[in-house]
């Protein structure tokens, strides 16, 4: 007993000295009780987030009130330019704030005078971060985002995020409601200035999140605020800190402060049909996601945030004059109708399907009319196909009777969609009948033995961040155009790939919405125009969200009999996909793709050869004088080893 008891000393006797050293690193003893006090009593509860506090006593607030945000990075300028933007459409009778802490030039601040906004220039805070208190999982976060946007200096991010106290300079102001750069009001929160300051939701703990937060403007505690974060270099980022100086802390409702990690809890339903404010901080971005997707993208990913986001943000730049080879595109091709008409419709589904996939098969031209049944046929003979969804892409065309009646027979495992325009996009929209998790895109002229695709099927289960498909490409550069440009993977020494085509290729179905409900317009546009490409820019979404590059099945048979008139019949097919892969990777921002050697095949025997030494030099000798580079040492003998070891 005694070593346990003197264990239980010293462990006792250090708590209280990392006490000590805590309550000098943080103000005062008071600040440092509070905070305890707080943490104890605001206990992470959905009963009492979830709460629309109508105990609470109206304050009755009639002074003058402002919405507030920042720009301290570049990247912050479009997300706060929507935010802008999406306050004003909720007819809010409060100011608008945006506080500038970096150079921006003129076109820019023109812009967010013209949504509404009121500048106020400053100088960010500076505040030197301890790296010694920095998490390893927080450092290899930073590293990951920083190797995918090299603009953006990881120290600067945090040292940002520290600022949101600049809240409490703006003094014209009696209350102002701060919220983070990438947030979105989908409604009024005016309601928000009559709860009482300090106000701000609550993360687990009863730590306070700095994303949204209701303030009283006072120099006195923005000056001791500045202080003691200067003073203590604390964590990396300043949530919690504010828990040190403020013993009232009233909770605000989630609804205000939605994120996308809140799907996964068991309030998620009343949060998210009652949401007022989005929350984008740490997940799937609207505005960069196709080439700087987080590593957790799956449960950062949340359909309606990222749409309302897009449509917010296309508002904004149609209110302000840009995009205009886009403004008679959108109405006619875009993606608002198919969008919100799945938003609307689709099943509601606890957990997609994970061992079946659906079938998504394009078609268009008359004369596929009579093989069609054969490729639908095909799908139907394997146990793992859910449903076929038939993309019926010419509105002019009717189906045929053969296919009619082929529907009727499959009872429901076979699904026309009737498009309303004539679109390679088409073949990528989100479907509200789809339950599966895997989705196999096929053209209407290809064939492989059915056992083959769904042997793809399964390594698709082992690997759902990748493409995977049955025929490669890759990307190559040409040093003497200075460009990317589109190559056959045998020509690669050694061969690799980075593209997989669409004419037969498994993905994972969320990139369906993604792509025609999340990707820019103008990236949809280029598709629409060139008519050609859609399956490289899938590529390019597919690798940029999951930094995984796609992956190849080998089979014995695949027969294309797409030759008579289809899109790569074309002579200059070829070529125009080579410009293809140039403009798609300036359209994106970077080349996102990502190229790998291996494929995957049917087991078969591997072919041990029994041999002795001598002979396996022979066949390395002959291997080199065919012209295969291999690392042939100098051999030495038997008799030379004993000499030389005498």
């Amino acid at each position: 007993m005694r070593p346990r008891l003197v264990l239980l000393v010293f462990v006792n006797v250090l708590t209280i000295l990392a006490f000590l050293a805590w309550r000098e690193r943080y103000v005062t003893k008071e600040s440092l009780l509070q905070m305890m006090d707080e943490r104890l009593k605001a206990v992470f509860s959905p009963d009492r987030e979830v709460s629309t506090a109508a105990d609470a006593v109206p304050s009755n607030f009639t002074g003058r009130a402002t919405f507030a945000s920042m720009i301290c990075m570049e990247g912050d300028f479009i997300p706060v330019r929507t935010l802008v933007h999406s306050l004003q459409q909720t007819e809010t009778n409060a100011d608008i704030v945006v506080v500038v802490m970096m150079p921006l030039d003129d076109e820019k601040r023109d812009q967010l005078t013209k949504l509404g906004a009121k500048l106020v220039d400053t100088e960010p805070i500076k505040v030197e971060i301890d790296e010694s208190q920095t998490s390893a999982a927080e450092k290899q976060l930073e590293k990951e985002a920083t190797d995918k946007d090299k603009s953006e200096d990881p120290k600067r991010r945090r040292m940002c995020r520290s600022n949101a106290i600049q809240a409490w300079r703006l003094t014209q102001w009696d209350r102002v409601l701060y919220m983070h750069p990438e947030m979105l009001a989908v409604g009024n929160i005016d309601d928000v200035f009559q709860e009482p300051p300090f106000t701000a939701t609550l993360e687990l703990g009863g730590i306070v999140d700095d994303s949204i937060m209701l303030v009283e403007p006072n120099m006195d505690i923005y000056s001791e605020l500045k202080r003691a974060m200067i003073k203590t270099a604390h964590l990396p980022h300043d949530v919690g800190f504010l828990n040190y100086f403020f013993k009232d802390i009233h909770p605000l409702n989630p609804v205000y402060n939605v994120k996308a990690k809140y799907q996964a809890l068991d309030y998620s339903r009343y949060v998210f049909g009652n949401a007022r404010v989005f929350n984008y901080e740490g997940t799937m971005k609207p505005w960069n996601f196709w080439y700087q997707g987080p590593k957790n993208w799956r449960q950062s990913f949340h359909e309606d945030m990222i749409y309302q986001w897009r449509k917010a943000d296309y508002s904004a730049r149609e209110k302000l004059g840009l995009d205009k080879d886009l403004l008679e595109w959108r109405p006619k091709r875009g993606s608002k109708e198919v969008c919100e008409d799945y938003l609307a419709h689709k099943l509601d589904i606890p957990e997609k399907i994970m061992d079946k996939y659906s079938v998504l098969l394009a078609t268009h031209s008359l004369r596929r009319q009579a093989t069609l049944p054969f490729v639908i046929k095909q799908f139907l003979m394997s146990p793992k196909v859910d449903k076929i969804f038939v993309i019926w892409h010419d509105k002019n065309q009717p189906v045929s009777k053969n296919i009619r009646d082929l529907v009727n027979e499959a009872q429901g495992s076979v699904i026309i969609l009737n498009q309303t325009v004539d679109s390679l996009n088409n073949r990528f929209n989100p479907v509200k009948e789809l339950r599966t998790a895997a989705v196999l895109i096929s053209d209407d002229d290809v064939w492989t033995p059915i056992d083959d695709i769904d042997m793809a099927f399964e390594s698709w289960q082992r690997q759902p961040d990748s493409l995977v498909g049955f025929a490669p490409r890759v990307d190559c550069y040409d040093p003497s155009s200075e460009t990317i440009k589109y190559c056959w993977p045998f020509r690669m020494k050694p061969p690799r790939y980075s593209i997989m085509l669409t004419k037969l290729m498994f993905m994972d179905s969320n990139f369906l919405f993604l792509w025609r409900c999340g990707l820019p317009d103008n990236i949809l546009k280029y598709v629409d125009d060139l008519v050609n490409c859609e399956d490289i820019a899938m590529n390019f979404l597919i690798s940029g969200v999951t930094s995984r590059p796609p992956f190849h099945i080998m089979s014995e048979e695949v027969y294309d009999f797409g030759l008579d008139g289809g899109i790569s019949s074309n002579p200059a097919h070829f070529k125009v996909r080579g410009k293809c892969v140039q403009e798609i990777t300036d359209l994106f921002g970077r080349n996102t793709l990502l190229s790998v050697q291996g494929s995957v095949h049917r087991y078969s025997e591997t072919d041990f050869k029994s041999t002795t030494w001598e002979d396996f030099l022979n066949v390395l000798k002959e291997k080199e004088a065919n012209g295969e580079q291999l690392e042939v040492v100098d051999v030495m003998s038997p008799e030379d080893i004993v000499q030389n070891d005498i």
